[in-house]
């Protein structure tokens, strides 16, 4: 999914509770991140959800990259080779 990039606005942390509706509100109806601040400094971020669904996706595929990285796949393939349940039935195989 791509979204387009908006730069965030910042706003003053609101005093009440339907001061908060309302960011939340403006944040899911125009896609776009609002920086909350409280005495001048910037404190929490409210985001789209799909903006930290991205962000989740994203952490998970470097994460998933840096194991890979790690791995000894010369040696791997030689001491785990896969079950053969693989190599079974009548299914299209991708190798």
């Amino acid at each position: 999914m791509t979204l387009p990039v908006t730069p965030a606005r910042h706003i003053d942390e609101p005093c009440a509770v339907g001061e908060y509706a309302d960011v939340l509100s403006r944040v899911a109806t125009d896609r776009r991140p609002v920086i909350v601040r409280r005495d001048g400094a910037d404190l929490a971020a409210v985001v789209p959800l799909e903006y930290l669904e991205i962000l989740e996706e994203m952490l998970t595929r470097r994460e998933a990259e840096e194991l890979a990285g790690r791995l000894d796949w010369d040696e791997l393939v030689k001491t785990a080779a896969p079950p053969q349940t693989w190599f079974d039935g009548e299914e299209p195989k991708p190798f």
